[in-house]
């Protein structure tokens, strides 16, 4: 692939065996990198002057692309004959989305490598030449006849292990907000979206390059080079399960297989690890980088007592909360968490660091990004990126509920995890209700978690043993704090350890419900391209006294850091010891997981349906209910239209809700969003310039910065970017909505089509309600939720949604398809208590049942509506059969809740639904009967779990 100024008319015509992909970097001389699979080989570039500038790309199936801005000299004596594979073509014409690496090529190194990579340059939207590029961009593709939104045409890896669950997203892999937040060399403060003065935009940049100098100076840089002076092969993992590739499989010369390469990497990276450590104690008002080792001992010793990661050997021996100290996680655990590490380092994947939990976890009363997930992510995403990975971190806490209503269908709802915490203590204060939260985690999918949190029940048992659980917890951190004891000696302590524990005389400092010393959010923030239509709030809701403020979540983020810094250290060390004893690639036994998740697996699924049958906590909470006491033995998958959810859209109900024959779909409710793309940041976040930055330190770099052919500040470039902006919103809604309809049609075109004879067809009266988040809602950073035009705090950017598919008894069925059942287990999560009369839009006029209409023949004119049973009746059907009818009795009875605000409703428990060995696609179909008071008779569809 080559990218210059200039954009050339016909691809090369070379081995049919190769594709060519020729795209604009507009202005683009070097640039960043970021991760694609695939196989691919460079081809021969067009002709052009010595002088132009050339980006060269080779792509392999890795999570990375190497590249090089060379002269066209050496442009053309490239090319290497590799077969070309379909995902990989799929993914060609998305790479000039992609980043591209190699800044500050000097002489001797010619081509630059992933590791060289950082976030920003070209792939920036919040400044003219990424907002440029973007737009024309989809420009050329919506001229051409392309999806403008369908994933953006990026292709998304597909693992080679079968039950693996789609984990990763386009959005993820696009990551515009990353790209904002990440980019070194452009302050997310002077973007010109802001609705601010040139001048002060200009003195924002300038401000920001001086502390980016001053923190290289002051703290070091990344500082990876590469020697190699010819392009990398890549591994190709497409095939591979689990990427354990043997060593000898490593193609010759491929990074891996490089001892220099690979010692420098690790040089590096510990360099990195110690400087984020450091930048922590000095954050929190213990800076030791200057101390001597031999003079300063003893202030050494009490410094890592307080910031200690304890590893302990059992779950019993875990520190109490007395104790010193920000965490602790068993030896098999941390063991588990460095060769996971290793191994993401070695094959470029992906790491899920995944939390559930209530309100105070999900961060209401705070702006998303505050939220201490959130905070792990800006912090540790680039620390990632450097070592080649890319990090998943999703907040999928709820406000008003636990953690049991994605638990049950963890394995789509959760998604993949690597690091799975749990935090809802207010919500769910007993064992058993822990238990389902960590036995779904441990049960599905291709990895196995570390599990931080909650409590343990008998999972170590069940697990193996004594020592044999994944498992840790955060601590209270005691000593870090530094007590506020009033207005002026607050103002001597660091800005992170503010107002975080105040002495009993001023304790209002700290605990007032909403005082701007516990928060800093914003519901808005002045911008070029969009004004509100609706009044926006000066502040984010939720500011309770339970609530944490952005300070405490910060807190909370770096001791899963110091977590995280402790067991890359250890991999480090663990990958000298393995170059010294066997060389390279380093030996399979150091860092090779499949092994250890399938015989975890194996055994915890053999002790749950044998010895341990019936003795769980799990079960003695959901055995009372038919046929959920399986959720604590078997995988269970779901879907759902509480926001956020793992893939966001792709794993709701809605998505799999099947059209009416006149093309009625209770999505057509869905409101567009206001605006899209990346949201600013508020400016009284920025960190005062004397105040230690732990984002600085970690994405500094030693790489030159991009350099582009134009002013960020010209006039003309302020009115096309927002020109830009307004023209992509609308082509990306109507793109987004046509897309979304005709892709659910393609993908239930291979189900059964129900026939008119056994009369269970979609009706028109089931409708999206409570529907409050648009977009891209997956509990990411790279969400984009909440921006309805009525709303009063679009900033907030908040994933959490408690929509729902109502219906009454005017609404007809609602058909539903579920995919890959197999132990004939269907079940929901439903609230029955709404909606009423005429809350639902869509049958407030109605007087007959889909009003009147026989579907398939169009309006039915005078016709005879068959009378409706007085009580409250459900059906519900399977493949187009009732096969259970509940009455208001039985109904009734299911609305206790046995969690949290939730109540759960069985439909399907039939082994014998499914006899094949491979999971079949399920059609549910559910219809709400009542003849005395049909639009009273009526509720709330949630969530879907199946297995």
């Amino acid at each position: 692939i080559w990218t210059s100024n200039k954009v050339s008319s016909k691809p090369s015509q070379t081995d049919p065996r190769m594709e060519v992909v020729q795209t604009s970097v507009d202005g683009l001389s070097m640039g960043q990198d970021q991760g694609a699979h695939g196989n691919a080989a460079p081809a021969p570039a067009p002709a052009s002057s010595s002088s132009m500038r050339k980006v060269v790309v080779l792509v392999a199936s890795a999570a990375c692309i190497s590249i090089a801005a060379l002269g066209r000299d050496k442009v053309m004596d490239l090319r290497v004959d590799l077969p070309v594979s379909e995902s990989t073509r799929r993914m060609l014409s998305s790479m000039s989305r992609l980043s591209m690496s190699n800044n500050n090529i000097e002489p001797e190194q010619k081509y630059g490598t992933f590791h060289q990579a950082g976030f920003g340059g070209i792939l920036n939207t919040a400044h003219h030449a990424g907002m440029r590029h973007r737009h024309r961009h989809r420009h050329r593709r919506h001229l051409a006849g392309g999806d403008n939104n369908n994933d953006h045409h990026i292709a998304v890896p597909i693992s080679a292990v079968p039950h693996a669950v789609p984990s990763l997203t386009a959005e993820n892999i696009e990551n515009l907000h990353g790209h904002y937040v990440h980019d070194e060399h452009f302050s997310p403060f002077a973007s010109p979206l802001y609705a601010r003065p040139k001048i002060e935009l200009q003195a924002e940049q300038k401000e920001f390059l001086q502390k980016m100098e001053q923190v290289r100076s002051d703290w070091g840089s990344w500082d990876f080079k590469e020697e190699f002076t010819k392009i990398r092969p890549l591994a190709n993992y497409e095939k591979v399960p689990y990427k354990d590739m043997k060593r000898e499989e490593f193609p010759d010369k491929s990074w891996q297989t490089d001892e220099d390469y690979t010692r420098t990497l690790i040089s590096e990276g510990r360099k990195l690890m110690s400087r984020m450590r450091e930048g922590i104690y000095a954050e929190y008002g213990h800076p030791t980088k200057d101390f001597d080792l031999n003079e300063d001992k003893e202030k050494i010793k009490e410094r890592d007592a307080l910031f200690e990661v304890h590893v302990v050997e059992t779950i019993g021996d875990a520190p109490d909360h007395t104790k010193l100290g920000v965490a602790w996680i068993t030896e098999k655990g941390f063991e588990a968490l460095v060769k996971k590490l290793l191994h993401g380092m070695m094959t470029n994947d992906e790491f899920y660091y995944i939390m559930g939990g209530h309100s105070a976890a999900a961060g209401h009363g705070n702006n998303f990004q505050q939220q201490y997930t959130m905070q792990f992510a800006n912090i540790m995403e680039p620390v990632f990126h450097k070592l080649g990975m890319r990090l998943i971190a999703r907040n999928l806490a709820m406000g008003g509920l636990g953690t049991a209503h994605f638990s049950l269908g963890s394995n789509t709802l959760y998604g993949e995890t690597d690091f799975l915490l749990w935090d809802s203590h207010m919500t769910e204060k007993t064992a058993e209700d822990i238990d389902v939260f960590h036995k779904q985690a441990l049960l599905g999918g291709e990895r196995v978690p570390i599990l931080f949190g909650g409590q343990w029940s008998n999972l170590e048992e069940e697990t193996g043993g004594p020592g044999s659980l994944w498992g840790g917890d955060r601590m209270l951190g005691h000593g870090i704090i530094p007590l506020t004891t009033g207005y002026n000696q607050v103002e001597t302590l660091p800005v992170a350890t503010q107002y975080q524990e105040c002495d009993d005389n001023v304790m209002e400092l700290c605990s007032s419900r909403a005082n701007e010393n516990k928060y800093h959010n914003a519901c808005w923030e002045p911008r070029r391209d969009y004004e509100p239509e609706t009044k926006q709030n000066p502040f984010v809701g939720g500011m309770a006294s339970w609530h944490p403020g952005d300070r405490n979540h910060q807190f909370q983020s770096r001791k899963s850091i110091l977590v995280f810094l402790k067991a890359f250290d250890a991999a480090f060390d663990t990958w000298e010891k393995g170059l010294d004893k066997e060389g390279t690639p380093l030996q399979e036994s150091y860092w090779h997981v499949g092994e250890d998740y399938e015989k975890f697996h194996s055994d915890f699924s053999s002790h749950l349906n044998g010895v341990g049958l019936n003795t769980t906590a799990c079960e003695k909470r959901w055995g009372a209910l038919d046929g959920l006491e399986k959720v604590c033995r078997i995988s269970m998958n779901g879907m759902a239209e509480f926001t956020p959810i793992n893939r966001g859209r792709a794993n709701s109900v809605s998505a799999h809700v099947k059209r009416a024959s006149n093309g009625y779909h209770p999505i057509d409710w869905e409101k567009e969003p206001a605006y899209e793309g990346i949201d600013i940041l508020p400016l009284i976040w920025k960190i005062p310039i004397d105040q230690i930055d732990l984002h600085a330190i970690a994405m500094s770099s030693a790489y030159a910065p991009p350099e582009f052919d134009d002013s960020i500040w010209e006039d003309d470039d302020d009115a096309e970017s927002a020109d830009s902006s307004r023209r992509e919103r609308k082509m990306t809604w109507k793109d987004s909505s046509d897309a979304s309809v005709s892709s659910i049609d393609r993908d239930q075109s291979h189900l059964r089509a129900l026939t008119d004879d056994n009369k269970v067809l979609p009706g028109l009266g089931w409708q999206l309600t409570n529907h409050f988040v648009t977009g891209y809602c997956d509990g990411s950073p790279m969400s984009d939720c909440l921006r309805r035009p009525e709303d009063t705090c679009l900033l907030s950017g908040h994933n959490d949604g408690h929509a729902g598919l109502s219906g009454n008894a005017l609404s007809g069925w609602i058909v539903i398809n579920v995919p890959k059942v197999k132990e004939g287990l269907i079940f929901a999560k439903m609230e029955w208590w709404h909606p009423r009369g005429t809350d639902m839009e869509i049958t407030k006029d109605w007087t007959e049942v889909n009003d009147g209409i026989a579907l398939g023949e169009g309006r039915k004119l005078g016709g005879n509506v068959k009378d409706l049973p007085e009580d409250f009746f459900l059906d519900i059907a399977v493949n187009g059969k009732i096969t259970r009818t509940y009455n208001y009795e039985e109904f009734k009875v299911l609305t206790k809740e046995i969690a949290y605000n939730q109540a759960f409703y069985p439909f399907v428990n039939d082994e014998s639904l499914v006899t094949g060995d491979e999971p079949e696609a399920v059609e549910l179909g559910l219809r709400i009967r009542s003849e005395s008071s049909p639009k009273d008779a009526s509720f709330s569809l949630t969530h879907i779990y199946y297995a």
